[in-house]
């Protein structure tokens, strides 16, 4: 099975799309037996019936059918190809896959290479049926049932604000924080180097004088002024 589904393009809401699985493939089966086949249900669960649900057999005709009653999304190639590889099993002269909704793109693609391979979809199946009763126990509720009262419009969201200017004054702000931490981390990394330089030194000096502080310069002495009158020197 394709690993990602793809939906219908167009959604039925009709009393075909309302029936069981099982339903749809007896209500397929009946079509065939009222076109001069004989239909045989595959033994769900056996593996000599693993890719199909009935076989239609109508003289030296032989034909498998694989039934899926998918109505949100396409059948994908990969089941084009699982009923083609059934057809040596069964002894089938032909292949056929019946779905109630439709085929991807691919998926008619592959059939279109196997001349042995139909495909019918939704609208086909419903012109070969024609009109198809309500299944068992539904009924469509009134008109003046709530249920189909039209739903109000929602609001429209309002728009989300233009991430381009408020991001860019984040940056800008966050850029000057960047900046003033790093100035001020380098600021306090000269000002731990000087206060580490300055301490070497006084440790320096203390350690030159064997921890004793310098004596202080000797004061100077300044000579005896001369005596005036004596002309001579003391």
């Amino acid at each position: 099975m394709s690993g990602a589904f793809k939906p219908v393009r167009h959604l039925y809401a009709d009393a075909l799309s309302r029936l069981s699985w099982l339903d749809f493939e007896k209500q397929v089966a009946r079509h065939f037996e009222s076109q001069g086949y004989a239909v045989e249900h595959a033994r769900h669960g056996d593996p000599a019936h693993r890719g199909f649900d009935l076989v239609l057999r109508r003289g030296d005709e032989t034909v498998i059918a694989m039934c899926k009653h998918w109505t949100a999304f396409q059948v994908p190639h990969e089941d084009v190809h699982r009923v083609i590889g059934q057809m040596p099993h069964a002894g089938a002269t032909s292949a056929m896959l019946i779905t109630s909704g439709e085929f991807t793109r691919a998926a008619i693609d592959a059939a279109a290479r196997f001349r042995h391979v139909r495909l019918v979809d939704g609208r086909a199946l419903r012109a070969l049926l024609g009109p198809v009763e309500e299944p068992h126990g539904f009924r469509l509720p009134p008109p003046e049932s709530p249920i189909w009262a039209p739903v109000q419009a929602l609001p429209p969201a309002p728009p989300e604000p233009s991430p381009g200017r408020g991001a860019a004054v984040a940056s800008v702000v966050a850029a000057m924080v960047m900046a003033l931490a790093m100035v001020t981390l380098f600021t306090w990394y000269i000002r731990d180097i000087h206060a580490t330089r300055g301490g070497a030194t006084a440790e320096s000096a203390v350690y030159r004088n064997g921890g004793v502080a310098p004596a202080p310069p000797p004061l100077a002495v300044a000579p005896p002024a001369p005596v005036p009158g004596t002309g001579g020197t003391p």
